[in-house]
């Protein structure tokens, strides 16, 4: 079985630096100690540039945009810092991960010409505070920032090859093995609980009274492209779960669902049943029955496309 997993899932790791543009300062720390007569009580730590500096922001924007991309596209494993990525995805997700780190080392050239500019605003705004020694030359600065994507091998205990005695390779072949299924237990679970939260919360908007916005709908029918591809261990639960989902509740936009009641009434009591397909199969509690959608006039239901 291994191998055969080997073949459709890699391990995967994404680490991203910046530079945290703020720094802990003794002085002020221990003259708010002093003026409170209390010990402890906290660590100032200054922001290192202006305020408003819009290069360095959107070097921030760009890293979060990465990671999220990252953990969106991977699933989950246990070892930190390291996600499983399914090899049907793995073209769109090196291409996408290239194309944002075109725009990370873009941001990052930005910023670095506006940083001694930035440094001088910082020296006005910090008054007292400002400390020289507290900033990066522009040559020390380029190092600190950075993407980094690293693939490796799905383990595979057959390839398992070391110099042990037969009886020690056995048990720690037998452990690996061990080790594959619970991840593959582990990443399916977190597949299936995404789904979980995106339809949950399409049902409980369908059935909701008041500000309802539909958006959700097209939550779920984004995971529905999705996960499928991410699905590597061809689950025949799993797979009937992702069906039903694409089926019954992806097929249906926003704009649909606000046009009729009726077509709300079903889908929300269809998203309630996959709800529980899906809380059985990460072995979880199913929900409580929800009551039918009442007529839109009646509950003055505001739809939001």
């Amino acid at each position: 079985m291994n191998s055969s997993i080997q073949s459709k899932v890699m391990l995967c790791s994404v680490t991203i630096s910046t530079w945290v543009a703020r720094r802990y300062d003794g002085k002020v720390t221990e003259e708010v100690e002093k003026s409170h007569q209390a010990k402890g009580i906290g660590r100032f730590n200054k922001r290192l540039l202006p305020e408003y500096a819009p290069s360095f922001a959107e070097v921030l924007t760009l890293a979060s945009r990465i990671r999220s991309y990252f953990y969106d596209h991977t699933l989950k494993y246990d070892q930190l810092g390291v996600r499983l990525l399914p090899t049907m995805v793995y073209m769109e997700f090196a291409e996408k991960m290239r194309s944002l780190k075109d725009e990370f080392d873009l941001a990052v050239s930005v910023f670095q010409t506006d940083y001694l500019d930035l440094k001088e605003r910082a020296r006005i705004e910090l008054n007292g505070l400002f400390n020289e020694a507290d900033y990066p030359t522009l040559a020390e600065l380029s190092t600190k920032f950075g993407v980094k994507m690293a693939v490796l091998p799905f383990p595979d205990a057959s390839q398992f090859g070391v110099e042990l005695p037969d009886d020690v390779l056995t048990t720690l072949k037998t452990e690996l093995d061990q080790h594959v299924l619970a991840s593959i237990s582990s990443a399916n679970d977190d597949l299936v609980g995404r789904l979980y939260e995106a339809v949950s919360q399409m049902a409980s908007r369908l059935y909701a009274s008041g500000n309802v916005r539909l958006d959700v709908a097209n939550n779920v029918r984004e995971l529905c492209a999705l996960l499928p591809k991410l699905n590597f261990s061809n689950d025949p639960k799993l797979t009937h779960i992702l069906e039903q989902a694409k089926t019954h509740l992806a097929v249906h936009t926003g704009a649909d669902l606000k046009e009729s009641s009726v077509l709300r009434s079903q889908v929300a009591t269809k998203a309630h049943e996959i709800e529980g397909l899906m809380a059985a199969f990460m072995g979880m509690s199913p929900s409580s029955p929800i009551p039918e959608v009442e007529d839109s006039s009646a509950m003055q239901l505001r739809l939001v496309a």
